[in-house]
C-alpha cells in the first residue's frame, strides 16, 4: 500500500523518466544508424568524385595540377591523404597520416591505372559535422528531458496538494472540489451519515414506541400471574390462551427492532419519489420493446417501506411489460384523492378463469407461458402478500386480447 505522495511524486516521476530514457535511446540509436548510412553514401559520392577528378587532371593536364588538386583538398575538406604514383613513390602526403593504408586505383576511360590514393574522412569536415550534430542533439535532448522534469514535477506537487485539500474536505458541507471522483466518494459518505443518522433516529424512536406497545401484552400477563398467585383468578385453558395471544403479539413486535436499512422500515414518506425513480430506472427496458409508458404521479403520503413500494411497482411494471406486445402502451397512475395506484397495460389480458387460480396461488396459462417463457407466476403473489401487510387492497380487471388492469387501494393515510 502506498500514499498519494508516494505515487504523485516518485513513482509517476521515475515512470515518466525511465519512458522517455527509452524513447531518447531509442530515437538516438535511430538517428545515430541513418545518420552513419547518409555519411557513408556521402562518403562515397566524395569519393568517386574526387577519383574521377583525378583521372581528369593527369590525363587531360598533367601530373603537377593533380598534386596541387590533391593538396586543395586536403585543406579544404580536413582529410587524411597520401598519393601514389604508378611506381609506388608518394607524390603528396598530408601532415595528418590515414588511420587505415586502403588505396583507392584512379583509372583512366581505358581502365588503366594513372595512380592510387589512400583517403581517410575521419578528422574531414563532414565527420565532425557528424558528430558535432550528435552531440549537439543528445544535448538538446536532455535539456528538453530535464525542463519536462521540472515542469511535470511542479504540475504533479500542485494537482497532488489539489487531492490533499479535496480528501480534508471529505466529510465537511458547502466544500469545493477540484476532482469529481472525490466529490462522488463525498456525497457517498454524506450520504451514509445522513442515512445513519436518521436509521438512529427512527429506530430510537421506534425502540420508545415498541417499548409502549410491549408494556401493553405484558401487563396482561402479569395481571394474570398476579391473580393466579393470589389465587384470585383460577387458571384454565382460556387464560392460557389469552397469555399466548399476548407473547405472539409481542413476538411479531421484536422483528421490528432488527431492522438495519432505513429503506426497511416503515415511514410516512411520500411514494412519488420512489415510483418515480423506478420507472426512470427502467427506461431503457421498456425501450427494448419500443414500450410507451404513461404517467401521471400525483404527491401522495403513505406509511411504508420504501423496498415494499418498490417491489409492488416492479412486480406490477414487469408483469404489463411482459405481458404487452412490441409498440404497445402502459398507463401508471397515482391518485391522491382515490389512495389508488394503477398499472394498466392494453396486452394479451387474462380470462376469468385464469384470475380465479391467480388469486388461489402462482398460476400462468399457455399464453403467457408463450410471452414469457421463463416466468414463474410468484411476482403476483408477491404483490399480494405486500397489499395484505400494508393493509391494503387489490382488484384486478382483465380481458384476454385486450389487456390487464391492476388498482391498488391504500388505507387511510
Amino acid at each position: 500500500m502506498i500514499s498519494f505522495n508516494t505515487f504523485f511524486k516518485q513513482k509517476m516521476t521515475r515512470f515518466f523518466i525511465i519512458v522517455f530514457s527509452s524513447l531518447l535511446i531509442i530515437f538516438n540509436v535511430g538517428f545515430f544508424v541513418f545518420s552513419i548510412i547518409q555519411y557513408n553514401r556521402q562518403i562515397e559520392r566524395q569519393e568517386d568524385s574526387f577519383i574521377e577528378m583525378m583521372g581528369h587532371l593527369i590525363v587531360l593536364e598533367s601530373i603537377d595540377a593533380s598534386i596541387t588538386y590533391v593538396e586543395h583538398y586536403d585543406h579544404t575538406h580536413g582529410v587524411s591523404v597520401i598519393y601514389y604514383n604508378t611506381d609506388n613513390q608518394v607524390l603528396y602526403q598530408s601532415e595528418q597520416i590515414p588511420n587505415h593504408l586502403n588505396r583507392l586505383q584512379i583509372k583512366d576511360s581505358s581502365d588503366n591505372i594513372l595512380g592510387e590514393v589512400v583517403l581517410d574522412y575521419q578528422k574531414s569536415v563532414v565527420g565532425k559535422e557528424l558528430t558535432v550534430g550528435l552531440v549537439s542533439f543528445n544535448l538538446f535532448s536532455l535539456i528538453i528531458f530535464l525542463i519536462g522534469i521540472i515542469i511535470l514535477y511542479k504540475y504533479i506537487n500542485s494537482q497532488y496538494k489539489f487531492i490533499v485539500d479535496d480528501m480534508n474536505n471529505i466529510g465537511k458541507g458547502n466544500s469545493v472540489f477540484k476532482f469529481s471522483d472525490i466529490e462522488n466518494i463525498h456525497d457517498r459518505y454524506i450520504e451514509a451519515l445522513e442515512s445513519e443518522k436518521e436509521i438512529k433516529n427512527i429506530q430510537e424512536h421506534y425502540v420508545k414506541v415498541l417499548a409502549h406497545d410491549v408494556k401493553t401484552p405484558l401487563t396482561v400477563i402479569k395481571a394474570y400471574l398476579d391473580g393466579i398467585q393470589s389465587k384470585r383468578i383460577q387458571f384454565d385453558s382460556r387464560i392460557n390462551q389469552d397469555m399466548l395471544n399476548e407473547v405472539k403479539v409481542i413476538e411479531k413486535l421484536i422483528p421490528q427492532l432488527m431492522v438495519t436499512s432505513l429503506k426497511q422500515v416503515s415511514v410516512e414518506q411520500d411514494i412519488a419519489i420512489p415510483i418515480k425513480a423506478t420507472l426512470s430506472k427502467l427506461e431503457d427496458v421498456f425501450n427494448t420493446k419500443g414500450i410507451k409508458v404513461k404517467q401521471n404521479i400525483e404527491s401522495f403520503i403513505i406509511q411504508i417501506s420504501t423496498i415494499d413500494i418498490v417491489r409492488l411497482l416492479e412486480h406490477l411494471v414487469f408483469n404489463a411489460f411482459y405481458y404487452s406486445d412490441f409498440g404497445g402502451e402502459i398507463n401508471i397512475s397515482l391518485d391522491k384523492k382515490t389512495s389508488q395506484l394503477i398499472v394498466e397495460d392494453f396486452g394479451i389480458g387474462m380470462s376469468e378463469e385464469t384470475l380465479k387460480h391467480i388469486y388461489n396461488g402462482p398460476y400462468r396459462d399457455s399464453k403467457a407461458k408463450q410471452y414469457h417463457q421463463t416466468g414463474s407466476g410468484v411476482g403476483l403473489q408477491i404483490v399480494f402478500n405486500i397489499v395484505k401487510k400494508i393493509g391494503a387492497m387489490i382488484k384486478i380487471d382483465s380481458e384476454e386480447s385486450k389487456g390487464t388492469k391492476v388498482t391498488i387501494t391504500f388505507s387511510n393515510h
